[in-house]
């Protein structure tokens, strides 16, 4: 008997040394966000800094993943390197359709193919459905053709055209937005549309002063105790536009202002003049400027803001 314990005493020995270890990820705590993908931070070992952004919030138990970076081959480094795991994300949040926010959701659809995603409702760089409205300028004249050089055979008037996404996310379980959603108790997806960054309609009768559509935008307001804490992406609609559109439809004091800010360009004199704005007249609590916010715009919040401002660089996380 004793020799037999002994040999399955090697066995599960053996066995055990030849199993593959199984990777830890680190729990990411209750009420914090975390910088996942920035141009700028701290020296970490493993991470990377690359222009664009990511970050992912614990929130009452739920993952929330809003944006994912550049490139997908950082963003899948990064979080490696912070031991993250993507397949515990709940949804997913697309600011914008810009590169520098939406190359990383490639790794999170490989991982995580069934997230729910939400996005805001652009055609151009995310592949909304949308209804194109058009007519010809002399209905009457497909009567005269054959059946066989009428569109659909002349059973219907065409009108326009509708779309339907093939691009990145046409597999996915996606939702566009129009309209200010709670998607999860407590979490506000907030549209606005930038004037800054949209295109233009040249087709008639708009040749001569083409037709502007803006470019749709989605921040994310999450009710807390001590306030609303609002993540931006990159602000094109504009910082103070987001907050307006938050305290309408929150109704709520803010307490922090997280993401890119989109100050790059501006001069001092505008920058001072919206983080003064944030401050005492939205009554701001905290901020922590990231991405496109610019070194301009880091020592300006960091003055008007003093302690109550957050450094929120690659592989940061704040606690609220």
């Amino acid at each position: 008997m004793k020799k037999i314990l002994n040999s399955l005493l090697i066995i599960v020995l053996l066995t055990s040394c030849n199993t593959p270890s199984v990777k830890k990820f680190t729990e990411i705590n209750e009420g914090t966000i975390t910088n996942l993908y920035d141009a700028f931070g701290k020296d970490r070992k493993g991470l990377k800094q690359d222009f664009g952004f990511s970050c992912v919030v614990n929130y009452k138990g739920k993952l929330i993943l809003f944006d994912s970076g550049t490139d997908a081959k950082i963003f899948e480094k990064n979080l490696k390197a912070l031991k993250i795991d993507l397949r515990k994300i709940d949804i997913a949040v697309v600011s914008h359709g810009h590169y520098d926010h939406i190359g990383g959701f490639d790794y999170l659809l490989s991982v995580n193919p069934k997230v729910k995603i939400y996005l805001p409702n652009d055609f151009f760089s995310l592949g909304a459905p949308v209804k194109f409205p058009f007519r010809e300028t002399e209905p009457e004249i497909v009567k005269t053709l054959p059946k066989d050089e009428q569109y659909f055979r002349g059973e219907r008037v065409v009108e326009g055209m509708i779309t339907v996404p093939t691009g990145r996310f046409w597999k996915s379980n996606v939702e566009y937005l129009t309209e200010a959603k709670e998607v999860l108790p407590g979490v506000t997806l907030i549209p606005t549309t930038s004037k800054l960054m949209g295109t233009f309609i040249k087709y008639p009768p708009f040749e001569d002063n083409p037709q502007f559509i803006g470019m749709p935008e989605l921040s994310a307001s999450f009710a807390t105790d001590k306030g609303e804490i609002i993540i931006s992406g990159c602000s094109h609609s504009t910082i103070e536009t987001i907050i307006q559109e938050a305290i309408k439809i929150r109704k709520e004091k803010i307490y922090l202002v997280v993401g890119g800010f989109h100050l790059i360009p501006y001069s001092r004199n505008y920058i001072e003049g919206l983080a003064k704005r944030m401050h005492d007249e939205y009554s701001v609590e905290f901020v922590a400027p990231a991405h496109c916010t610019g070194h301009l715009g880091f020592s300006v919040f960091h003055k008007v803001f003093g302690d109550n401002y957050r450094f929120f660089g690659l592989g940061e996380t704040i606690s609220y």
